[in-house]
């Protein structure tokens, strides 16, 4: 017996069109090709599941489709001269029928979710999932009314990274954080936003919280490419799972499923990738298969290892920062080694409950430091630093074939530690770990009716997740006083716990063929609850010295005025030591957060939409907890600030879509998507430094609300040509910031966040960003030729203590790309990026870390 084969849609395709019926068109651009294939092309482009229990011979193809067809339309069409023929069953599904095949049973029946009695074939698996789309991007993206964009997994494959950050370079309005360059975790920017949860980031759906306190970003996420199908990117909150505790959107970075490997009527498949380069690029390959152990069950493992040695920076141009990060025109520890491994599974428990569960598991070695001619051991300052990350997750997803019951459930666990040992001159700072673990999950349904003034769909649900940071030192720290002070020695990553609640709905209200109403709204709480400890007065108006004499403050009276005095104090170092203090912290809030969306479609290849969501991001426990002192060797400087509120956003935004076939030839099509967006941030949190009003000097360090309002303004399109024989696209990203700059102390003084008084930098994005990627496609397709061309203006940050080491000049870097296909099974890729071999600082970084010099490489994809 064959099993039950389905399409299934990608992410974000049921929010195309919820309210999509049997008479809903799509446009549509599948030239002829083997008919799974095709097929698979109409599931991923239309979001219908299709269904098939019969044998799609692999040299039987399909008609060609390019215009606006309904589904039954395009299947009429594609299925044209095969003998095959079709039955819509439910809502978004049809099932495929061979007259000339008979099979007892009932004919299986379908709604808009994973059907099951089934063998699940993803439509973006890696050989369907790529649309016209800029570098790939799948065609439902140019459909959904909102600032979305998705990396392919053609984006992913043909671009050799070092690491998974650099996949985010062309995205417009994201940028991936590199002021931490010699660490290979990813902190994400989208529209000036980053670090603390502002942007949530998450591995299939499993939420990575992991911060650790640095003069540059603070936000560490571990993934690796080698099991990556697509990275998704959401650029503003919604009233849906995964907006709970953010302020500016969210990326998914999602693993594989065994359809991604796995070709229809076969039992098992795989792909083995291996990388090699130029300039230190030692060695990156992978290895991952599936297995469909029996109609209801397939599992899947994988693989890889990178090895990615200390690189060159280019030959020309200046970076303008200073040097000693760099040993000749090599970047000291800008290497890394990278263990990772995946494991999945996917039951089909019932004929309409399908469970999956995945292990994702991510080691990761490397060094940081830099040169100081002040120390011993031959002037090298250097920390060790390896990572294990472990992402697990669940998924249950239920359609029992009913317009009422969608559902959907999701359980995860993160865990990360991070173990550090530094020698150089901070010989004290031995061992330590800093664990971080998050444990969440997540339900919801979506209803669809149809009502006296048009389609409605509900979608609903929960949200929740936990935090619990622990920072630990393996070594005692005893003061003259016998208090072991070790639990101070954190570098400001503290520990502490937060939980996050959310519940959410929404309405998508079709009154017409061409309108799209959605109204949605979400109630997000949270607790924070601990302790932490500083050294000092426990209302922290002095940290870090003892007050011998109280200032006096100027006064005038009967008998005359006096100037006043300052405070009389002495350092707790030394022979006096306080003993620590425990500061219990427990507090909690919530807020409503609305959104709308409405959308048009006045001619079938056009979308204008526009878009407001309110957002409420409450402090993390690094910011909640903050102790110890500037870094590892420090008990104090640092203290939580028992008034932090949390953030609060206003987004506004206004689109447009294009999405049209058949402009110039019969095979060519467009793809364009364009959106402004305004955002007002009211509490903004920045680290300040608090003075005594009395004797102005730093008393302590702490996070703090900035007064007033921060703005952010800014345009992002995306656009793609695709003639076939050549393709060109690219992205524009223009944004303007204007952070508040200044904060108010706990005893009401107002201080500014510049003069020394606040964050070592608050970064910016550059102005303007512009990119261009174009090629030919030749002898038959097999051969691909490309370049691409990214242009970016200069960063000058407005805030920050150390704000001119993060002033970024401009630059234009080139690189080249190509792959030929020997046949279906296996791909030859190469490339040279940096082709100038330019001395340049990337943006959202330091302008001391300069990027890689000019590198080769070369890549062989072998699927079996």
């Amino acid at each position: 017996m064959l099993p039950l084969i389905t399409t299934i849609p990608a992410f974000g395709q049921n929010s195309v069109d919820a309210t999509a019926t049997a008479s809903t068109t799509y446009p549509l651009n599948i030239p002829a090709k083997p008919l799974a294939a095709a097929i698979a092309d109409l599931g991923a482009s239309s979001g219908w599941r299709i269904l098939y229990t019969i044998q799609l011979a692999p040299d039987m193809r399909s008609r060609p489709l390019n215009g606006n067809y309904t589904v039954a339309q395009a299947l009429a069409q594609l299925l044209a001269g095969t003998g095959i023929t079709y039955r819509i069953t439910g809502p978004k599904a049809a099932l495929l029928i061979d007259p000339s095949q008979s099979r007892a049973g009932p004919v299986p029946s379908s709604a808009d979710g994973v059907q099951l009695d089934t063998i699940v074939v993803d439509a973006t698996r890696n050989d369907n999932t790529t649309g016209s789309g800029y570098q790939g991007t799948p065609d439902w993206v140019y459909q959904r009314p909102a600032a979305v964009s998705v990396i392919s997994r053609e984006a992913i494959e043909s671009s050799p990274t070092r690491n998974a950050r650099d996949l985010l370079d062309n995205v417009a309005g994201v940028y991936a954080n590199r002021s931490a360059a010699q660490n290979p975790a990813i902190s994400v920017n989208v529209r000036g936003l980053q670090d603390q949860d502002r942007i949530t980031t998450m591995i299939d759906g499993a939420r990575q919280n992991f911060q650790r306190s640095g003069h540059g970003a603070t936000q560490r996420t571990y993934v690796d490419t080698a099991f990556l199908r697509q990275i998704d990117v959401e650029k503003s909150t919604t009233s849906g799972v995964g907006s709970a505790g953010a302020l500016g959107g969210l990326v998914n970075f999602r693993t594989f499923i065994a359809d991604d490997l796995i070709k229809p009527g076969n039992q098992y498949g795989g792909v083995v990738n291996a990388t090699t380069g130029t300039n230190a690029y030692n060695f990156d390959g992978s290895t991952a298969a599936a297995v469909r152990v029996s109609e209801r069950f397939s599992v899947l493992g994988g693989v890889s290892y990178k090895n990615i040695g200390a690189y060159d920076i280019g030959k020309n141009g200046t970076i303008g920062g200073g040097t000693t990060a760099y040993d000749g025109n090599v970047f000291l520890f800008s290497g890394q080694e990278v263990f990772s491994t995946i494991l999945k599974a996917e039951a089909l428990t019932t004929e309409d409950v399908k469970i999956t569960i995945g292990w994702l598991h991510n080691d990761s070695r490397y060094n940081t430091g830099n040169y100081d001619n002040t120390i011993a051991r031959g002037g090298i300052l250097k920390s060790s630093e390896q990572v294990a990350n472990d992402t697990f997750t669940s998924a249950l997803d239920w359609n029992p074939g009913n317009d009422i019951v969608d559902l959907k459930a999701k359980l995860y666990y993160n865990h990360l530690k991070n173990d550090t040992v530094s020698d150089g001159a901070v010989a004290l700072t031995g061992p330590s770990n800093f664990v971080f673990s998050t444990l969440g999950g997540s339900v919801e349904n979506t209803s669809r009716f149809e009502t006296g003034i048009g389609a409605l769909a509900l979608n609903y649900g929960l949200e929740a997740f936990t935090d619990d940071g622990k920072t630990t030192l393996q070594r005692g720290f005893l003061g003259p006083n016998g208090v072991d002070y070790s639990s101070l020695l954190t570098g400001g990553t503290p520990s502490g716990n937060r939980d996050v609640v959310s519940g959410f709905g929404s309405a998508t209200l079709k009154p017409a063929e061409w309108v799209t109403l959605t109204g949605g709204i979400r109630y997000d709480w949270h607790h924070l609850y601990g302790k932490t400890t500083v050294i000092g007065d426990p209302q922290y108006d002095q940290i870090g010295v003892r007050i011998i004499k109280a200032a006096v403050a100027p006064f005038c009276n009967r008998r005359g005025c006096s100037l006043g005095s300052a405070a009389v104090t002495e350092p707790i170092y030394g022979p006096a030591y306080y003993t620590p203090y425990d500061v219990d912290i427990d507090k909690s809030g919530g807020a409503w957060l609305p959104s709308f969306t409405v959308a048009f479609q006045p001619v079938e290849w056009l979308q204008p939409f526009a878009k407001y969501s309110k957002s409420y991001r409450p402090p993390t426990v690094m910011e909640s907890f903050l102790n110890g002192g500037h870094d590892a060797n420090e008990i104090n400087g640092y203290a939580p600030n028992p008034f932090l509120r949390p953030e609060r956003g206003d987004t506004y935004e206004a689109g447009f879509n294009v999405l049209a076939n058949g402009i110039l030839t019969e095979r060519d099509a467009i793809r364009f998507k364009a959106v402004g967006f305004y955002r007002e941030i009211t509490d903004y949190i920045s680290f300040g430094y608090i003075l005594n009003p009395a004797v102005n000097t730093r008393q302590y360090d702490s996070f703090v609300n900035l007064d007033g309002i921060t703005r952010m303004k800014g345009v992002e399109i995306e656009a793609n040509y695709d003639a076939r024989f050549f393709y060109i696209g690219g992205t524009v990203t223009r944004i303007d910031t204007d952070f508040a700059d200044s904060f108010t102390t706990p005893s009401g003084r107002n201080m500014p966040i510049n003069a020394g008084r606040g964050a070592a930098v608050i970064f910016e994005q550059p102005k303007l960003r512009v990119t261009l990627d174009a090629g030919i496609r030749l002898l038959d397709e097999k051969l691909t030729l490309g370049t691409r061309i990214v242009d970016v203006s200069k960063t000058v940050p407005a805030l920050g203590s150390l704000r001119s080491g993060y002033e970024m000049s401009g630059y234009r870097v080139y690189d080249i790309y190509g792959s030929y296909s020997f046949d279906e099974t296996t791909k030859l890729r190469f490339a040279v990026n940096n082709v100038t071999d330019l001395a340049y600082a990337p943006a959202v970084g330091a302008n001391f870390y300069a990027a890689p010099g000019r590198t080769a490489t070369m890549s062989l994809n072998y699927k079996f």
